[in-house]
């Protein structure tokens, strides 16, 4: 196999006729960092979360966390050098083992593409850490031996460039993986070795070890030379996995971008279920998550389903209470990410905020606003990627810092935020505005100061003025703040009359009641 064949599987994939490019729940927004132990997870981009028992991890853009606080303290764990990248796509745990997945955004010419680093895991809680490099292939790893079929063709996978791994399942002594282009593996020594699991292509339903995976040319009437099959993930959807769930060591499920796949012998024979290939068949053919619940004493499958490549596709959400025989779309036209489950209770994280049901999806809450009432620390952005429960608090992970709510005994679910972010701490006067400059149609711009000390309330006034010095906004008048406490007062963009400002420079002033002395900072907005 040259090699210039391989690099091509990395440059590009095509899904819908389109060149398409992994799905990164990271947003490219300004973060701050905490440290070894911190009050804080590391940073404001959350998209993954893991309960194991009354242990709370995350993975993060700035490394993978965990709380035995519930979100009260963390450790994290950026700095331990078996990290290759802190920049986290998967997070799989398991009573005391944790499994990760890092990668990074690469330049190349005129763009970034998403690239493989390895994976970090631990057997003991984090206690310590172990790194195994990304899964590739030898150049010459181009023939599979499956059932009766010694010398299929498959691509070879020789460079960690679009090689993400983004989604981590454990099952007793197994760890299985759901990559971009090396599609789904599996390790049963740690990640010491990986072998290759072969998914129906395209044009199949279903494959097994007894399928007759050749043919003969039209010439060898004597059928003497076997013409096997050549798979090729550039040219195979289904080869291109997204999201994987073992139920078990025999029953796994996989999802890709052509749809969800299903195996009830350990990942050697599988059935195929997509948009087109069922009378009640799922919404869309991109999967990026599946999961089980078990409602009202039977296995439920959960899976996030987004249109792929027929125009009668959508986005939403399929479940299956019959093993994948038949499936039931609900939410349609929203991109979701993540489940997580209470009991009977299923909370779904989407680009729309949180979707909760307690009545199997018949009827749906949503929530997208986090408040924190204490700290008026705001999540300002809807999108939801990851969602998990310990007990009766779920947390959600979002692009702009973790928030949890109870729900349960006299708690209603939503009704109250304990939101978690991070900042760079200041006292005294000192403030700063972030991110900085800032474009109003992306996101808001947060002022970050100090109460002042003293006991009691403070009462803080904050202004924000054009380059001539005209005020185009009272953001907040005599609000009455707890003293000695740090606050993130939030701005959009907008004036008075609620309208964008112009493109230029801004000026915010900081007033405290009964202090002479006020703060300043400035503000560069930018469309």
């Amino acid at each position: 196999m040259k090699r210039s064949t391989t690099i091509a599987l990395a440059a590009a994939l095509t899904i819908c006729g389109t060149i398409a490019y992994p799905q990164s729940k990271f947003l490219k927004t300004f973060q701050t960092s905490a440290g070894p132990s911190s009050a804080s997870p590391p940073s404001n981009s959350i998209s993954q979360i893991a309960a194991a028992d009354t242990v709370l991890w995350i993975g993060t853009g700035k490394g993978v966390s965990k709380s035995l606080t519930s979100a009260g303290s963390w450790v994290n764990y950026a700095a331990d050098p078996s990290f290759a990248n802190s920049g986290i796509f998967a997070l799989a745990v398991n009573s005391d083992t944790a499994w990760t997945s890092t990668g990074y955004e690469k330049e190349v010419t005129d763009a970034t593409v998403q690239t493989g680093s390895g994976y970090t895991f631990t057997v003991n809680g984090g206690g310590s850490w172990q790194h195994r490099n990304q899964t590739l292939d030898l150049p010459s790893d181009s023939i599979l031996a499956y059932g009766i079929n010694d010398s299929i063709y498959m691509l070879p996978v020789v460079v960690p460039e679009q090689n993400v791994t983004f989604d981590i399942s454990l099952s007793a002594g197994t760890v299985w993986i759901a990559s971009w282009a090396s599609g789904l593996r599996r390790s049963t020594d740690q990640g010491a070795t990986w072998e290759r699991i072969l998914l129906p292509a395209d044009d199949q339903n279903s494959i097994s070890p007894m399928d007759t995976l050749w043919t003969y040319a039209a010439t060898d009437t004597l059928q003497l030379h076997r013409i096997y099959r050549r798979y090729d993930p550039r040219r195979n959807n289904n080869m291109l996995a997204f999201g994987v769930h073992a139920v078990d060591n025999d029953t796994i499920w996989c999802g890709t971008a052509g749809g969800i796949n299903k195996s009830t012998d350990g990942g050697v024979t599988w059935k195929k279920f997509s948009h087109q290939n069922q009378l009640s068949g799922i919404g869309g053919n991109w999967v990026i998550a599946i999961d089980h619940q078990i409602y009202h004493g039977k296995l439920r499958m959960w899976a996030t389903t987004w249109r792929a490549n027929d125009p009668d596709e959508d986005n939403g959400v399929s479940y299956s209470d019959d093993g994948g025989i038949s499936w039931t779309n609900i939410l349609a036209g929203v991109k979701a990410y993540d489940f997580a489950f209470k009991d009977s209770i299923v909370y779904i994280a989407t680009d729309d905020g949180i979707f909760r049901s307690e009545d199997g999806g018949v009827n749906f809450s949503r929530f997208s606003r986090m408040m924190d009432q204490e700290s008026h620390q705001l999540v300002a952005s809807s999108p939801v990627y990851s969602v998990g429960v310990i007990r009766d608090t779920v947390f959600a992970g979002t692009g702009d810092g973790l928030a949890s709510t109870v729900d349960g005994g006299t708690s209603q679910f939503g009704s109250e935020w304990n939101v978690y972010r991070t900042y760079q701490p200041v006292a005294g006067d000192a403030s700063y505005a972030y991110p900085n400059p800032f474009a109003p149609h992306l996101g808001p711009v947060r002022i970050h100061y100090f109460s002042g000390s003293g006991s009691g309330s403070a009462s803080i006034s904050i202004d924000i003025f054009d380059y001539g010095m005209n005020r185009v906004r009272s953001l907040v008048h005599e609000a009455a703040r707890p003293a000695n406490a740090e606050f993130d007062e939030v701005w959009d963009g907008r004036d008075d009359n609620g309208r964008i400002v112009a493109n230029g420079v801004y000026f915010y002033r900081i007033a405290r009641t009964g202090s002479d002395e006020h703060s300043f900072g400035k503000i560069l907005t930018i469309q």
